[in-house]
């Protein structure tokens, strides 16, 4: 097994499960933020009343996947490690960095240890440009200079002096058993396999200074978790120089530091690449590169144009909200597009002399938004034929956040099979007629027939089974209620809806903070959706005001007596354990 360096001793990376003596005071700290939070499966509260602000759950979060390799990238440089090796993150609220499902695993344990130790060498083989004063000085001075430097960037935050004393432990280890580069090698190793790389550790500034007025439940964050806050929120990675210094200067205690600081990060490419990826988490497009459909049925469904579908909707995002409007409403309504050749093709368009993807104005009456792009119609569809359920529970859950009740245990779940005679809708008639269907069916099925204009692919169909397709719907229970006909009139309803406009800010809380929403939360959800409101549906907007909520600026203070039961001293005292 993959080993990592802690003085004079070798302590496998399994110290995240069974804690060596580097990772004891840190692993203290998780099992006490742990205890301290409600679980994310609370039913959502997106209509509770403000009556008393509070940050809610402040759980411990490991670094993703994606926030791994970005992280790594923004630390060592691109393409010096691949961290793709990694598995797939648990999901949960539809997205992939909810923190209640975040674990360990053996394998993602030694994957993490390699990763390391290829990043260390990485680091020595370029030693120049990591640590210039080894050429002319490579002594301990020069090494702790780089520890001081790389551990601050690796860790979020300043090293203390007992953390950088370990380090150096650790160098003069590896530069007895090898030389100055062995010993960087091994500093290395131990800050990119320590909690306090990969997780998101988070103490607070302490009970008697950072008590926040008019929210007594919070204390403040240190301006450094503040920081990788932001950075995390933005960028999925690392603050960069200047938000370190914003940090050291002490300038991001106030909203209008982070929103200053918001703002500058979202001139960003990175932030680009956040925002993107919560549209493809939203929509579950996620499913699209395992997506199969009958080749018999959809014989023009191939890889080529499965990936087309994902940079379609990757395009119309991004040229949306920083580009064009920038409103949900408009990602939701918009009648354009931009197509590729391929799509051009589905899309029945004339060719173009063009290369890569263009603009095309869409039909106005067969075409709004992202829920008419094939991307989002493939994936919620079957392998052989549309999926109303599917459709209307996404309009339902992922809209409205509200989550139809479950089926009964003795229902059978499967579609009607294909009828060469009958409509997708005849055959779905009994989910509406049975009664012990028709009270979960009845709120979700009414809403998918409106999208029957589009086969399992998305193509535009007017006839089905030698029927005309009959799209009519129906919203109930929602601020918008009442009949349509086709997902272009549905569009234009859900753009109008402020319960739609209310639960886009709530996805947007569980992606941001990456947990689901409690009780607790109320005001800062009501905060996020009057910001919303005021903007005129502006997603840039919202975006900034994640940064101004009571959730994303405090944190919830430990009870006194778990506290003090949970917490040791050493681990107290600072924002992070020794090495």
């Amino acid at each position: 097994m993959s080993t990592m360096w802690a003085g004079d001793r070798r302590v496998g990376l399994r110290g995240l499960q069974r804690p060596g003596p580097w990772a004891l005071a840190s692993l203290s700290l998780a099992a006490a933020c742990s205890s301290q939070m409600p679980g994310s499966k609370q039913p959502p509260t997106t209509g509770a009343l403000c009556s008393a602000r509070d940050p809610g759950p402040s759980p411990l979060r490991r670094l993703t996947r994606v926030e791994y390799g970005r992280t790594l990238a923004d630390l060592i440089g691109p393409g010096l490690v691949d961290a793709s090796v990694l598995p797939p993150d648990e999901r949960a609220l539809g997205f992939d960095n909810n923190a209640e499902v975040l674990g360990t695993s053996d394998l993602l344990i030694e994957q993490y240890q390699d990763l390391a130790e290829r990043a260390a060498a990485a680091v020595v083989a370029d030693l120049g440009r990591f640590v210039p004063c080894a050429a002319a000085a490579g002594d301990d001075a020069c090494a702790l200079g780089f520890i001081a430097d790389f551990g601050r960037r690796a860790w979020r935050r300043p090293l203390d002096a007992t953390e950088s004393a370990a380090l150096m432990d650790a160098f003069a280890g590896g530069k007895v058993a090898g030389g100055f580069g062995e010993g960087i090698t091994r500093v290395v190793a131990v800050l990119l396999q320590s909690p306090q790389f990969l997780y998101r550790i988070e103490y607070g500034a302490g009970l008697t200074a950072g008590l926040v007025p008019g929210v007594p439940a919070a204390v403040s964050l240190t301006p450094h978790e503040t920081a990788a806050r932001l950075s995390y929120l933005l960028w999925g990675s690392l603050p960069d120089d200047a938000l370190a210094a914003a940090a050291d200067a002490d300038r991001l205690s106030t909203q209008a530091d982070l929103a200053r600081e918001a703002r500058r990060l979202l001139g960003d490419a990175r932030a680009r690449d956040v925002v993107s990826a919560f549209h493809a988490s939203w929509l579950g497009l996620d499913r699209l590169d395992d997506l199969d459909k009958d080749p018999v049925v959809f014989p023009m469904f191939n890889p080529a144009l499965r990936a087309s579908f994902r940079a379609e909707t990757a395009h119309f995002v991004d040229e949306v909200i920083w580009n064009r409007e920038g409103t949900l409403a408009a990602l939701l309504g918009a009648r354009y597009s931009f197509v590729d050749a391929g799509l051009r093709t589905f899309y029945g368009a004339p060719a173009s002399a063009g290369t890569g993807f263009e603009y095309l104005a869409m039909d106005p009456t067969r075409r709004a938004g992202l829920l008419t792009q094939p991307a989002f119609l493939a994936v919620h569809a079957k392998a052989t034929q549309t999926s109303p359920i599917h459709r209307g529970r996404f309009v339902r859950e992922q809209l409205f956040c509200t989550t139809p009740p479950p089926p009964p245990n003795d229902i059978e779940i499967r579609p009607p099979g294909l009828d060469p005679r009958k409509s997708t809708r005849q055959r779905f008639a009994q989910h509406v007629t049975d009664p012990s269907c028709a009270a979960c069916h009845s709120l979700m099925d009414p809403i998918g027939f409106g999208f029957e204009h589009y086969d399992g692919i998305g193509r535009w169909r007017d006839t089905e089974s030698g029927i005309p397709v009959d799209a009519t719907g129906m919203l109930t229970g929602t601020d918008v209620d009442g009949p349509f006909d086709g997902a272009v009139e549905l569009a234009d309803r859900l753009a109008g809806s402020d319960r739609v406009a209310g639960c886009y800010a709530t996805q947007w809380f569980r992606f941001g903070y990456g947990r689901g929403e409690t009780e607790a939360d109320a005001c800062s959800l009501a905060d996020l959706a009057g910001a919303l409101k005021t903007s005129g549906g502006d997603v840039r907007e919202l975006v900034v005001a994640l940064t101004q909520t009571d959730a994303f600026r405090y944190r919830r203070a430990p009870a006194p007596a778990s506290a003090s039961a949970s917490a040791p001293a050493s681990a107290s005292a600072s924002e992070g354990s020794a090495p």
